[in-house]
């Protein structure tokens, strides 16, 4: 791992290209993208220091590595004001790669143009790949916390992103739109991943995410890591590496006065309705769910409408597998609607699934999850206390037993149900789950890959 000090990375006019460097034979493409926020240069920092080593000698055996920058003005202006938080300039991004009309699009705004030269930019990567592409999106966080990295649970993403060794999160697509990982999912077919390397202005971040793109190098096939990438994240990531968690709930800045409680920790145990995490105007803010305290957010300025914080709860190996092999089960997805209670197909929209959660009563989110389908539209359940929530599923239960009888008169379930409602939750397969795209068939050498 390279010790050198932080590389000249801007410069009053920075191109989109960091650099990119080819190997001997075609294979996969891994592209990095630093700096997606301006005030987190760490990951173009690593991918310079990548870069620089495989012009000195230490080559790739096959594909091609791309490094591009982020959002080039916010980092220029984080560059010119250190003390100044340049986050981003008018909007957030890393949540501005979605559709136009739905999105609210300015075509004068800072971020519209950023996000459509970058979409310029990876189109061309796309066009000229010999192979498989994936994406990695540098990131670091504002509260301490141990290293993880971010997928869509599609099998493929999970198998890249087991090979890094760190915590892995899934869902958070779900919670959060305009990504630019689901961007690349949805538009290109590429594996995408956010890896969010340790606090903004630790240097270790640096060497957190210079060791996770050797890592991902190692798994995509393209150069081999040496043992000191391994030692890096695991040191990192120490007691939760390799642990995987689920989001369960995500809560939002409200007011600029949002500041998270001094004893709020990244991955400390919290409890629904108990636990203070922040205050904001005046008045404690209690956690909704049980779990896991996830990315608490300690921004120097805080902006209504930010991530404030998120619960993960955390997610078995035995879990995983069986998710997994029913995913593979084609005849399984095709007797979905027959099989699940309150679950029918959405007309005019071929592979969409619509559940009724009046019909649909028990472990929804987890059954959904298991079986690979994404929510798309769906309503946020926090947490309630026991006593409560077996009294709320005692009477969900019966009211949905009494639907389903019900439509037995009528013709069956399906001919009970409307054909959607605004309450009816939106689901579909995980598009890498439909077309998969397998970036290396080597054995794992880490136990951990073996989850598939």
């Amino acid at each position: 791992m390279s010790t050198a000090g932080p590389p000249t990375i801007l410069s009053p006019a920075p191109d989109r290209l960091l650099g990119r460097v080819s190997g001997p034979r075609p294979g996969p493409t891994l592209v990095v993208v630093g700096g997606l926020h301006g005030n987190e240069p760490a990951g173009l920092e690593a991918a310079d220091r990548v870069l620089a080593s495989m012009r000195s000698g230490d080559a790739l055996e096959r594909g091609t590595f791309v490094a591009l920058r982020g959002h080039i003005e916010a980092l220029w202006a984080s560059h010119l004001d250190p003390r100044a938080d340049f986050r981003y300039i008018d909007r957030d991004l890393n949540r501005s790669f979605v559709d136009d009309v739905a999105g609210g699009a300015d075509p004068g705004a800072v971020e519209w143009r950023e996000r459509d030269e970058l979409r310029a930019a990876l189109d061309e990567i796309d066009r000229e790949s010999d192979g498989p592409c994936a994406l990695i999106d540098l990131h670091t966080v504002s509260s301490p916390s141990p290293p993880f990295v971010a997928v869509e649970d599609s099998i493929a993403a999970r198998r890249l992103a087991m090979r890094l060794g760190l915590p892995l999160i899934l869902g958070m697509e779900e919670e959060l739109d305009g990504l630019l990982i689901d961007d690349v999912t949805r538009r290109l077919g590429w594996i995408g991943a956010i890896v969010e390397s340790g606090q903004h202005d630790d240097p270790r971040s640096v060497d957190v995410h210079e060791a996770v793109i050797r890592l991902a190098l190692d798994a995509m096939g393209m150069s081999p890591a040496d043992a000191r990438a391994r030692e890096v994240v695991g040191e990192a990531a120490g007691r939760v590496a390799r642990h995987v968690y689920d989001v369960r709930f995500r809560a939002e800045v409200g007011d600029a006065s949002f500041r998270t409680h001094d004893a709020a920790a990244a991955f400390m145990r919290v409890r629904a309705h108990e636990t203070v995490v922040a205050t904001e105007s005046g008045r404690e803010i209690i956690a909704q769910e049980s779990g896991r305290l996830f990315m608490p957010n300690r921004q120097r300025t805080p902006r209504v409408g930010d991530d404030a914080y998120f619960v993960v709860r955390r997610v078995g190996r035995s879990w995983l597998s069986l998710s997994s092999w029913l995913r593979r089960r084609p005849w399984l997805h095709a007797a979905v609607p027959s099989l699940l209670p309150g679950v029918r197909r959405r007309p005019g929209h071929p592979g969409d699934l619509l559940v009724s959660p009046d019909v649909s009563a028990v472990l929804r989110r987890q059954i959904l999850h298991l079986l690979g389908y994404r929510l798309v539209r769906f309503t946020a359940q926090p947490g309630v206390p026991l006593w409560r929530r077996v009294l709320a599923g005692t009477g969900v239960l019966a009211h949905a037993v009494g639907m389903i009888v019900l439509g037995a008169f009528r013709g069956g379930e399906r001919a009970a149900l409307p054909e959607e409602t605004e309450r009816d939750w939106i689901v579909r397969r995980r598009v890498l789950d439909l077309e998969p795209r397998l970036l290396d068939e080597r054995p794992a050498s880490d136990q951990a890959a073996a989850i598939e």
